[in-house]
């Protein structure tokens, strides 16, 4: 009884304010969970009537939740599988991807639908990214999805340590969305990923600074020009641009900010050589052709999110390094400026098929969707 009270009172917390539905989820064959990250998910397999469900407190079913209450010890899962089992889904999907709970919706032995998993983010590594997952309900026991959809084959081998998933190297879904193609090699502009954030300001983290200054020399120096790829969006791109300025004071540069999803892809295309410190957009351009610089220049993320965490590639290396001096910054720079394709080719495509791929219209996903809706899926 003491545990069904406190089940209930984490349930009002959580649902405290949020609409309440009192009307079984509706049947369909493809569940999305997660509104959140929906997108483009929704988008693609509308002709399938996917059904999208709230895990963030924007709607509580509340049939789901009561049939949930003699399965208490569960939590979180309890909710989510009487949902579930309301829909009669043949697959979840779900781009929400580090939730421990969305790695436990296969424990049940009679469970008929499959769920497969997409990366949404960087992972450094399992340890950092999932600590749950390597708790005492792990390693190897009821933690398992059918497909992994990730970045490169890093994450599903990460993955594998812990717990059964088969894994595919398919890209980034949005930066999938896009052909890209070489830029002209004789433009005089280099982009930079911009590290602000309101936050790190407000507690006086370092936001790379040493970058910024050893730039600002460097493109002043060649007469370069500068586009930084902005972080914030139109509410917030005056207080990046005077973050931004009090250190190109010599240096011709504009800034772009992120007014949708795709915002930061469209602007890059416009240029060949990047300059990233921690971005998953520094390791996509790298799996689209793009010449980038990996410089980790905040100290205090020095070390654990050092370039190609979790794998280990040293200190330096032809375009990458752990040290944000001006040196530094101008031995990256004059490489990537310089390089010949071959060589480049040689440098970075060892690096870059361990960590991101690109897949042109998203077709790995797009076909194992459809394989498990008609059920043509070949079995792996």
């Amino acid at each position: 009884m003491k545990s069904l009270f406190q089940f209930l009172g984490r349930a009002y917390k959580y649902f405290r304010g949020t609409k309440r539905v009192w009307r079984k989820p509706p049947r369909a064959d493809l569940l999305i969970i997660d509104r959140g990250t929906a997108s483009p998910l929704d988008e693609m397999f509308a002709h399938h009537n996917p059904h999208i469900m709230d895990i963030r407190g924007e709607s509580v079913n509340m049939l789901a939740l009561l049939r949930a209450v003699p399965k208490i010890h569960l939590g979180a899962v309890a909710y989510l599988e009487a949902y579930i089992d309301f829909v009669k889904p043949k697959l979840i999907l779900s781009r929400t991807d580090n939730n421990a709970t969305l790695w436990q919706l296969k424990r049940r032995p009679n469970s008929t639908y499959k769920v497969a998993l997409i990366q949404n983010g960087w992972r450094l590594d399992l340890e950092f990214e999932m600590p749950m997952l390597l708790g005492s309900v792990g390693r190897h026991t009821q933690w398992f999805v059918d497909q992994v959809f990730a970045y490169g084959p890093t994450w599903p081998a990460q993955i594998a340590r812990t717990t059964r998933a088969n894994g595919v190297a398919a890209g980034n879904i949005f930066c999938n969305s896009i052909s890209w193609k070489a830029s002209d090699r004789q433009s005089q502009t280099i982009a930079l990923v911009s590290t602000f954030r309101s936050e790190y300001v407000k507690n006086q983290l370092d936001l790379g600074a040493q970058l910024y200054s050893g730039l600002n020399k460097y493109l002043t120096r060649s007469s370069r020009k500068l586009l930084v790829i902005g972080f914030s969006g139109p509410d917030g791109i005056l207080e990046e641009s005077r973050f931004i300025k009090k250190y190109f004071t010599t240096v011709d540069w504009s800034i772009r900010s992120r007014e949708n999803r795709m915002s930061s892809y469209e602007n890059l295309r416009l240029v060949d050589v990047v300059l990233v410190d921690q971005s998953s957009l520094g390791y996509e351009m790298l799996g689209v052709g793009k010449r980038v610089g990996f410089i980790a220049a905040m100290e205090w993320s020095r070390q654990t999110h050092r370039f190609g965490k979790p794998l280990e590639f040293g200190e330096k290396g032809p375009f990458w390094t752990n040290d944000p001096s001006e040196e530094e910054i101008g031995r990256i720079l004059d490489y990537l400026l310089t390089v010949s394709d071959e060589q480049w080719e040689r440098d970075s495509g060892w690096i870059r098929d361990q960590l991101m791929v690109h897949d042109y219209g998203n077709t790995k996903i797009r076909a194992y969707v459809e394989g498990v809706l008609t059920g043509s899926l070949k079995s792996n």
